[in-house]
């Protein structure tokens, strides 16, 4: 009888051990998910930035060339320089407003929430894409880090899932890093049904001045149409601390024109 009181307390300490163990697991799974994400941001955003460039999209055999600044989390102004007739078209992301420009008649036009997962210019991006729109930080809610792999490479796969107040376009999307230095690799976006609808990868990495390790080739891939991608490619880029005010108006926005 006290050789089975024994067991019976040896196994009751041993579940509340496990179980503690899990909870620490799980924070500290919930830690890293929290450092993957803003490492993350910090990394592709940082405090502002200025940048150039270039789109190809597969679909259409076109290259647009851009520029575009940023501060972040809400302001940022993309221009299209590249090809002529296209030239001065601009979008404008001002808190949760997006304008869009068109010199050739020129008229500047609000684009209305629901627009927002239309496609940019043709592309495989959409206007939340290239406006930046989402944070990963503010708008959604983090989940703990689950090991995967891609190809020999061993990563981290964290799952977000949009706040219920956060202006976000997407069910729910999953990010996976290299654990070795935490470089984004890969991000997926699944739409309203669960679904898995696109795939972006991230490669071409640099050690830039500050030290970041950037990717300077993104490939957005759609996977609602078979061998249709779009690639942008960084060609100069330029994290600063500040942008002057007046970058980010209606006035910057038809200025180009």
């Amino acid at each position: 009888m006290k050789t089975l009181a024994c067991l019976s307390l040896a196994l009751a300490v041993l579940a509340i051990v496990s179980l503690q163990a899990a909870r620490a697991q799980e924070l500290t799974s919930e830690a890293l998910s929290s450092k993957i994400i803003d490492d993350m941001e910090n990394l592709m955003r940082g405090k502002a930035s200025v940048g150039k460039m270039e789109m190809y999209i597969k679909r259409w055999d076109r290259t647009l060339t851009m520029k575009f600044s940023e501060v972040y989390p809400d302001k940022s102004l993309v221009r299209l320089t590249a090809p002529a007739e296209d030239a001065g078209m601009a979008s404008l992301k001002l808190g949760k407003d997006l304008w869009s420009y068109n010199p050739k008649i020129d008229q500047v036009q609000k684009i209305p929430p629901s627009l927002m997962l239309d496609s940019w210019m043709g592309s495989d991006f959409t206007n939340d894409d290239i406006s930046r729109s989402s944070s990963v930080k503010l708008d959604y809610d983090v989940f703990p880090a689950e090991a995967g792999k891609m190809g020999e490479v061993a990563t981290w796969r964290v799952t977000l899932k949009p706040k219920p107040e956060s202006p976000v376009v997407w069910e729910r999307e999953v990010v996976e890093v290299a654990q070795d230095d935490l470089r984004p690799l890969r991000q997926e976006f699944y739409d309203e049904k669960g679904k898995l609808a696109r795939i972006m990868l991230f490669s071409d990495f640099r050690k830039m001045n500050d030290g970041r390790n950037y990717p300077f080739l993104w490939k957005m891939e759609n996977l609602q149409d078979a061998g249709r991608y779009t690639e942008i490619r960084v060609k100069k880029m330029e994290f600063v601390e500040s942008l002057p005010e007046n970058t980010f108006t209606i006035r910057s926005l038809k200025k180009g024109r």
